[in-house]
């Protein structure tokens, strides 16, 4: 039809309220135009940039977003891709799946997926974990520590490259692995707090402690404070993710920046792409970023050896 028709039909639908059929037009066009994403933790604002550019990309290609958060629950995942599944969404982003690979290469047969942060997935989008860790890790080596705690998350734990970088990175400036340095994260405050509890508690505590993430470790940060433990002086905390926070509590913590909203757009339009009957090659993204602030420092005796040495 003419343009000018058609936007006099358009302005009466709106002076009317019309509101489309969406499985009419499901019917007709054989395509809902509704993408469902699956966020593990919504509470985290580790995600926030990562919807953002997930909807900011989808609303390119006329796409709508679909958000279920499983709370990081394996079932509750499970139940969330089924729900997204009878909807007929054109395809289902999982950022940090927690389903085993074999579960989502089943769910491939009848529906798209795309996995942010699973480099073992067939189609996934990802930012070098091991490589964000490694500067971590080398960063805390450098300053002079040589007893450094590792706060792993809830990931299995030989699949986790966080551990596995850390693990590299002790072998490489050839410290032995030591497993009582190793403390568990199930992503709740509470198990920041007993993380605490048990450092405080070892009879030698490590100088410096690798946070699962930033969450964690400005949950940490807090803990140690209120126990008279002073952050760097006493122990250095760096976590992981760069989240907006992590600048400006007390002290301002070191981590590491990933790319979220770039990592949203490219998981969309690679979705897009696959839905769509392409075989894109698998979209590259900038490597993480070593922020370094107020909460590492050198150790004790580092430093201490440092004041003589200079009178």
């Amino acid at each position: 039809m003419k343009p000018a028709t058609r936007e006099k039909i358009a302005a009466l639908a709106a002076d009317m309220g019309y509101v489309p059929d969406m499985a009419a037009r499901t019917l007709v066009m054989r395509r809902t135009g509704l993408i469902g994403v699956v966020i593990p933790d919504m509470t985290n604002p580790f995600f926030r940039d990562l919807g953002q550019g997930i909807e900011d990309e989808a609303a390119k290609h006329g796409l709508r977003v679909l958000i279920n958060d499983t709370r990081g629950i394996e079932s509750a995942e499970r139940e969330a891709v089924r729900l997204f599944q009878e909807l007929q969404v054109e395809g289902i982003i999982v950022p940090m799946a927690r389903c085993p690979q074999s579960y989502y290469e089943r769910v491939r047969e009848a529906c798209t997926v795309v996995q942010v942060n699973r480099p073992d997935a067939s189609f996934h989008v990802s930012c070098d974990t091991i490589e964000g860790s490694l500067l971590i890790m080398r960063h805390l080596l450098d300053l002079g520590h040589r007893r450094i705690g590792f706060v792993s998350g809830p990931a299995i734990p030989g699949e986790d490259p966080k551990m596995l970088a850390y693990r590299a990175a002790l072998e490489e400036a050839g410290i032995d692995y030591d497993p009582n340095l190793i403390f568990g994260f199930d992503g709740t405050l509470k198990s920041s707090s007993a993380i605490v509890d048990q450092l405080l508690g070892l009879r030698k505590r490590p100088t410096a402690v690798f946070a699962h993430n930033d969450i964690n470790a400005i949950a940490m940060l807090r803990g140690l404070r209120e126990c008279g433990i002073a952050v760097p002086d006493d122990i250095s905390i760096a976590g992981h993710d760069n989240i907006r926070l992590s600048a400006y509590v007390e002290p301002p913590l070191t981590t590491v920046a990933w790319p979220m909203y770039e990592l949203g757009q490219k998981s969309v339009r690679y979705l897009y792409s696959l839905s769509h009957g392409k075989r894109p090659r698998k979209p590259r993204v900038s490597a993480p970023e070593l922020i370094v602030r107020e909460s590492t420092g050198g150790p004790k005796a580092a430093r201490r050896k440092q004041t003589r040495s200079s009178v």
